[in-house]
This record gives structure tokens, C-alpha cells and sequence, in this order.
């Protein structure tokens, strides 16, 4: 048979996703209006200054900048940049270590820029996270409003399980004894770490990823082959 006769098989591409792929909870991603906080301010003021960052105290975007809505359940292929193909990507400096591949099923909506993916199962997260104990009321930082409170400390994803939580002077601490988590927060109850001091946290948690670059929408004769969206883990792309 002539390759000009070559199809694609659109039923064997949804099969495939539909088998082989994960259901993630995506995210709009839009700008925070707090981002321009600042700036608008200062317009009142009729004063000139360029766009500030996020508000660290906004209780919307936590500090992020970003605000996420429009949840919903999709399937999507999801394969490591550094398997297969996927690793051109890094050689050409599009995708590093760690970033994946999404191809969403066909029949639901496009991914956008910085939309946000959460897998629906937990993994343990590398070596764990370095925190500095109290980091949002040390010294200067006092001055700069967040939604933490003093006994409370940051992650950067919502934990499933505890693994290990121990200080730099070699410490151990005991979740639900000496700290509940509460969402992404360590809530320190009982015997904690001084502010100042380094401590290390390893847990199993759900991942969130980032579409840091704008999704590449594939069509053929006008007909719709899915996207190739690159992501990348929410920490490292913020």
C-alpha cells in the first residue's frame, strides 16, 4: 500500500490514551490580580511604577501569583522527557530532568499556559524538603505579611504520608505528635526545631506540574491529532 493512502486511525489513538493514559485533575491557570497590587495602587496615587510581584499575604494565591480554576478530570498520556523521543527535548534545551509529556485525550478541552496537572496517586519527593524553621516571621521577614502563622512552615505539595522529619542538629521529630499537617502547612504542636534552624521533611505526596510552555496544538488536513503539552514539577517552574 502507498504511504499517500496512510491514515491516521483517530479510534486506535483514543483507544491507546483511553488504556494506557492517567486521569489528572487540571487547572486553569490565570494571573493573580494581586500581581499588579502595587501598580494600580500607585496609578491612584498618580505616581509611575512598574508592575509588582505577587502579594506573599494574598489568601488567594498564597504568594504564587497564580490562581487556579476551572477544575476537571481529563486523561492524558503521560511519559518522562527522558524516555524514548522525549529526550530530544532536553538535548535541545526545551525540557530538563524531571519535566514530562502530556498528549490529553482528544475529546475534552486544551491545556493552556501555566494550567496546573495534579496526579491522582502519591510518590515520595526526592531527598526530601529543606525548610527553614519559621522562615515567614525571622528577623526582616516580619515586616512582610503572609497567611503563616508562627508555629507553621510551608510544603511545597500536599503529603499523603510522613516519611522522615529530622534537623540539622539531628533531631527527629514525630508527625501528630510533634506536628499535624494541615493542607501544605507543618503545624508545629509539641516540640519543634528553634526558628533559624534547618530541618528536613521527606513525605509522599501528589505532584503538581506546571504548563510552562505554550502546548503544541498538532492538526492534520484540519483535523485535530491532540496536544503535546511539556510539564514541569510546580516548584521548579515558579
Amino acid at each position: 500500500m502507498s504511504l499517500r493512502n496512510t491514515d491516521w486511525n483517530f479510534n486506535r489513538l483514543q483507544e491507546l490514551i483511553e488504556s494506557r493514559g492517567e486521569e489528572v485533575i487540571v487547572e486553569s491557570g490565570l494571573a493573580c490580580p494581586c500581581r499588579n497590587s502595587d501598580h494600580y495602587a500607585a496609578l491612584l496615587r498618580h505616581e509611575g511604577t512598574s508592575a509588582s510581584q505577587a502579594l506573599l499575604s494574598c489568601s488567594h494565591c498564597s504568594g504564587d501569583g497564580f490562581i487556579y480554576r476551572n477544575v476537571r478530570i481529563i486523561k492524558g498520556l503521560i511519559t518522562s522527557v527522558s524516555s524514548g523521543s522525549n529526550r530530544k527535548l532536553i538535548e535541545l534545551g526545551y525540557a530538563m530532568s524531571g519535566d514530562c509529556v502530556m498528549s490529553p485525550s482528544l475529546n475534552v478541552s486544551r491545556v493552556s499556559d501555566f494550567d496546573k496537572i495534579t496526579l491522582q496517586f502519591s510518590i515520595p519527593f526526592n531527598d526530601g524538603q529543606v525548610i527553614f524553621r519559621g522562615a515567614a516571621n525571622y528577623r526582616d521577614n516580619v515586616h512582610i505579611a503572609t497567611d503563616l502563622k508562627k508555629n507553621e512552615d510551608r510544603l511545597w505539595y500536599l503529603p499523603s504520608d510522613i516519611i522522615w522529619c529530622e534537623d540539622v542538629n539531628g533531631v527527629v521529630y514525630t508527625v501528630n505528635s510533634d506536628f499535624i499537617i494541615e493542607n501544605k502547612k507543618v503545624v508545629w504542636v509539641g516540640n519543634q526545631p528553634s526558628v533559624g534552624t534547618l530541618y528536613t521533611i521527606k513525605y509522599f505526596g501528589f505532584p503538581e506540574y506546571i504548563c510552562y510552555s505554550t502546548p503544541l496544538d498538532r492538526f492534520d488536513r484540519n483535523r485535530n491529532l491532540g496536544q503535546r503539552v511539556l510539564l514541569r514539577r510546580k516548584h521548579v517552574a515558579f
